[in-house]
């Protein structure tokens, strides 16, 4: 490998969130001289601490899933894998402005599988969320010619084909809302679930296509967490990071960069303009954001925008735990604007004993006003205007008086979101720039815009990211 200059790092990283800490970690800890650049004010990214009080939350990613033990085995690197916690299972409830009910089990996106119609006490649990209009659209699916549906491209069209609006409505729009923060419209389903229109021809029903993947899927619990708190595993690479002499520059944004030929003759570099004006060289890049550029990000590019509220309650009447450990919102919903609620001291016992008792945290999103919205609907509200809708919405979601005097400390924490592969037109977008990566020299990608959402896809696409730049049997 050519040697870089001595000013120029022979890594930069974009963006500071976990995959960049990932990627600076393994990287530097094979004597790779790094530079770590985010735009920010802090590190972590989407895992970040809040305070209620004198109570740490967690205000970005609380959890993480157990899928291909990626973040399990980083745990364990770190000396954390006995403070892993399980989330306890009391399920989620979905609310209309007519209707609450526990979420169905079995389902996948919220459609639900055959069971809800052959098993008696999954039919009366899905019964309850959709009613006797909602059980006539599942008997449907199962009438319907196997075809009809499967060369759907988005999930809207598809359950319409083969169910209809409220399955869509009660079930399918508040999951998509509550994970995503799209319309089912907006998203993908063969991008989001491959496979799921050749089992349902397959199977000759949606429900049956269900039925067969969620099968297929490995058992165990889906999320867990860090008692504690997530933002504890980025205060640690946080140190581990300075420990190994990784440089990182907070309040740096990259605008641009182009390969570049290197200082001296023979080594190849990539030129980096930031957003002050100045410039930069490095020999290689790993970005964990888009790869930045002078054009207009496109409409299926665009950040989707939320807000997150948590609030800690003096709430007694909350420690039956009514709604589970959190609430989807459905159709209609004109008098709830939030689009989910996490009951966080329900959801997990460790948050519970810190809270106290009698004491409560809860977690309302709130995304932009119509799909596609550039701004959550909460934007330029003030933290009075706030704490009013959110308790107005908390009351409605959990079935039980929440008044303003009730709540101790509120925060608040505005997120953009980046576009999943799944929302339509998307994965043309991301294979064109995996094969602009590949067929460049020193170019990697990773990170949640190119792997995918949650950590089980972020972390191993960190590894395979910084592996193909700096081969683990090519260090001296």
């Amino acid at each position: 490998m050519n040697q870089p200059h001595p000013e120029q790092p022979e890594l930069l990283v974009i963006g500071g969130g976990i995959a960049g800490m990932l990627a600076a970690r393994r990287a530097a800890s094979r004597g790779v001289r790094v530079l770590l650049v985010e735009a920010g004010d802090q590190l972590g990214g989407m895992i970040r601490r809040a305070q209620l009080g004198d109570l740490p939350i967690d205000i970005g990613a609380e959890a993480f899933a157990t899928k291909g033990g990626a973040f399990a085995a980083l745990l364990q690197e770190l000396g954390m894998l006995d403070d892993v916690a399980e989330p306890r299972a009391l399920g989620s409830w979905v609310v209309t402005d007519g209707t609450a009910a526990p979420m169905p089990a079995g389902g996948l996106l919220g459609i639900p599988g055959d069971a809800s119609l052959l098993d008696a006490e999954a039919r009366s649990a899905v019964h309850a969320a959709v009613g006797d209009a909602g059980i006539a659209e599942l008997e449907r699916d199962r009438l319907l010619p196997p075809e009809i549906g499967a060369d759907a491209r988005d999930l809207e069209a598809l359950v319409l084909a083969r169910m209809g609006p409220i399955v869509l409505g009660r079930l399918v729009a508040p999951v998509t809302r509550g994970v995503y923060s799209l319309d089912p419209s907006d998203l993908d389903h063969r991008v989001l679930v491959p496979g799921l229109a050749d089992r349902l021809l397959e199977h000759g029903s949606l429900a049956g296509a269900v039925a067969a993947l969620r099968k297929s899927a490995p058992p165990g619990a889906a999320v867990r967490t860090v008692a504690g708190g997530m933002h504890r595993v980025v205060a640690l690479l946080e140190r581990e990071l300075a420990e190994l002499g990784v440089e990182v520059r907070l309040g740096t944004r990259v605008v641009a960069v182009r390969e570049s030929a290197g200082p001296s003759s023979g080594d190849e570099s990539w030129s980096v303009e930031l957003d002050d004006g100045a410039s930069m060289l490095a020999q290689r890049i790993l970005s964990t954001v888009a790869v930045p550029t002078s054009e207009p990000a496109s409409e299926g590019e665009r950040a989707v925008p939320a807000e997150v509220v948590a609030l800690l309650v003096r709430a007694p009447q909350l420690d039956a735990r009514p709604r589970g450990t959190g609430v989807l919102v459905g159709d209609p919903s004109a008098s709830i604007r939030a689009k989910a609620l996490t009951h966080v001291t329900a959801k997990w016992a460790w948050q519970e004993t810190a809270a106290g008792a009698g004491m409560h945290v809860l977690r309302l999103s709130y995304g932009p006003e119509v799909s596609g919205g550039a701004e959550p609907l909460t934007d330029g509200l003030d933290d009075d205007e706030l704490l009013d809708l959110a308790c107005a919405d908390a009351a409605r979601l959990l079935g039980t008086a929440i008044a303003a005097d009730d709540v101790v400390a509120m925060a608040r924490q505005v997120w953009r979101l980046p576009a999943p592969a799944a929302r339509l037109g998307r994965a043309e977008t991301l294979r064109g720039a995996r094969s602009a990566a590949e067929a460049s020299v020193g170019l990697a990608l990773a990170g949640t815009w190119i792997d995918g959402t949650g950590l089980a896809s972020v972390v191993p696409g960190v590894l395979r990211a910084v592996d193909g730049l700096f081969p683990a049997d090519a260090q001296a």
